[in-house]
């Protein structure tokens, strides 16, 4: 709705204001910024050497997360979703997400769990084992 305001007329006084004022620093403290490239064509990128089995960010970057489109090993086009939080929040973000799934984290195999769930948690899991050394 917001978007479907701001018309062209805007956007140049805006433009034209951060001319005359210089551009606001952006305050990172508290925000968490996410980003959604999966309808970008980053999947559909072709250099020659083959279909891309994902098109996005090369990793996690601290506060920020963007949607990527993924292809797994049975074929299945997911969306992955990098996430890289301080090493307290991490653990929290684990705990909170074994909490809403009801999984023991160390016992992926139930049948009934989306695969694109148990990637999430495998990665996840990997991330604060290897990147924060937590161990499970």
């Amino acid at each position: 709705m917001a978007k479907a305001q701001m018309g062209a007329e805007y956007v140049s006084s805006v433009a034209d204001l951060m001319v005359l004022k210089g551009r606001p620093m952006y305050r990172t403290e508290g925000n968490y910024l996410i980003g959604d490239t999966t309808q970008v064509g980053f999947y559909e990128v072709d250099f020659g050497w083959g279909s891309p089995i994902y098109g996005g960010p090369a990793g996690a970057i601290p506060f920020v997360s963007f949607y990527g489109r993924f292809r797994n090993s049975e074929g299945e086009d997911v969306i992955v979703v990098p996430i890289l939080l301080p090493h307290h929040v991490m653990r929290s973000f684990l705990s909170e997400l074994v909490k809403i799934t009801n999984k023991d984290p160390m016992d992926l195999s139930d049948e009934n769990m989306p695969n694109s769930l148990v990637a999430f948690i495998e990665t996840v899991m990997w991330v604060v084992n290897n990147l924060f050394d937590i161990k499970f």
